[in-house]
């Protein structure tokens, strides 16, 4: 019961997060579950679902279905779905009701693909974890399944890691990080998590850097950079310091540690005032390198719910596992700012709360709020802060 919340909604869980890595490749999406699930992640996590052509159907999952195990029904939905569609790919991904019955996805993934001929995907998702979670499994299953040992190499390209639409994403973000590359005299090679087909992604071994985006694509990072060699750099332009450590580290092809390279951290001084920050660790890292480069804000610290981000933070900075674990932190009486996504606000103490600049997320707050990444992007991007 620990991670029961009672201010927040419930944050984007790891099959979203699967179903989003697969979205822009035109996989045929299969959330093996009764709807519910299905319609979180078209409704809410999924700010491409509406108006997109994307596949992605709920098996329709029923209680005799689950107590009796009737595969062949699921593997003929399929088989219709593909006629129709003619996806390159299939995702079959998990939610609670099949982790409580022990459905074999991985199994269950081989029998479809010998039926089909072609590549199936089983995702053993539970709705227990996050989505971070998720896009990293999505993220090397694909690169282990379909990336060729021997890719011919693309002198000046660079695969962009991570780009996810629940951490804000969108087409304007994407058009910002291309025009970034493309000054600096390099090219996109693959875009892994938005705009890439499955075709474009092949090519990601030969690409000569990697640009990883948010802290879930990490560990394609380094799975990317141990098969092929390929050196990867990690954080976003925000500000004009961000942006031009990113493409030094390009232009060096200099390899970064698993933390990035991000300024260490000053040793705090007793009783400093202290801004704390939010949400995804990537994120959350290059908008504190932002505010540390201008100076003279006191001490920075970041906190994440989200697993995949805790290679990123420093001494001081919070990991939250629970709700009641984040109100203790917000109760610090040293804060003067919090800058979290809006619905954040709620867990602030009734008396003398910090300031609060909310910035959506949309893996915490869904649909409620939007905001697209390229706002923080640019030598001096409009943020209210320390």
């Amino acid at each position: 019961m620990s991670q029961m919340l009672y201010y927040l909604p419930p944050l984007s869980p790891d099959y979203s997060g699967v179903a989003s890595v697969f979205h822009d490749l035109q996989a045929l999406t299969v959330i093996h579950d009764a709807a519910g699930c299905t319609g979180t992640y078209t409704g809410y996590d999924e700010p491409r679902w509406f108006g997109s052509a994307s596949p992605t159907f709920c098996s329709g999952l029923r209680e005799m279905d689950a107590v009796m195990g009737d595969d062949e029904k699921l593997v003929k939905k399929i088989e219709a779905a593909l006629k129709h569609t003619h996806a390159p790919c299939v995702a079959v991904v998990g939610s609670p009701v099949p982790m409580v019955v022990g459905f074999d996805f991985k199994g269950f993934a081989a029998m479809v693909e010998r039926r089909t001929g072609l590549p199936v995907f089983g995702f053993p998702t539970t709705g227990l974890g996050y989505y971070d979670q998720g896009q990293r499994d999505a993220y090397l299953a694909v690169a282990k399944r379909v990336l060729p040992d021997t890719p011919p190499r693309n002198p000046r390209s660079v695969n962009i890691l991570g780009a996810s639409a629940l951490d804000g994403f969108d087409e304007t973000a994407l058009d910002a990080l291309e025009d970034l590359l493309g000054g600096a005299g390099f090219r996109i090679n693959a875009c892994w998590g938005a705009r890439s087909p499955l075709e474009e992604l092949k090519s990601s071994g030969g690409a000569e850097f990697n640009w990883v985006v948010t802290a879930a694509a990490l560990p394609l990072a380094r799975y990317l950079q141990e098969r092929y060699g390929v050196p990867f750099v990690t954080g976003l332009p925000i500000g004009k310091h961000e942006r031009d450590r990113i493409l030094s580290a390009l232009s060096r092809g200099g390899d970064e540690t698993s933390k990035g390279n991000f300024p260490p951290p000053s040793d705090p001084m007793p009783g400093e005032e202290t801004t704390l920050i939010i949400g995804e660790a990537l994120f959350c890292s290059s908008l504190r390198a932002f505010f540390e480069a201008q100076g003279g804000g006191g001490r920075v610290k970041i906190a994440t719910f989200f697993p995949e981000g805790r290679d990123l933070l420093r001494p001081g900075d919070e990991f939250f596992t629970n709700e009641d674990e984040a109100i203790r932190a917000l109760a610090d009486p040293a804060l003067k700012e919090v800058i979290a996504d809006p619905l954040i606000r709620d867990l602030l103490p009734e008396a003398a709360p910090p300031r609060f600049t909310g910035i959506p997320h949309r893996a915490v707050s869904g649909r409620i709020y939007n905001k697209s990444m390229a706002d923080f992007f640019g030598p001096e991007p409009d943020i209210p802060g320390p």
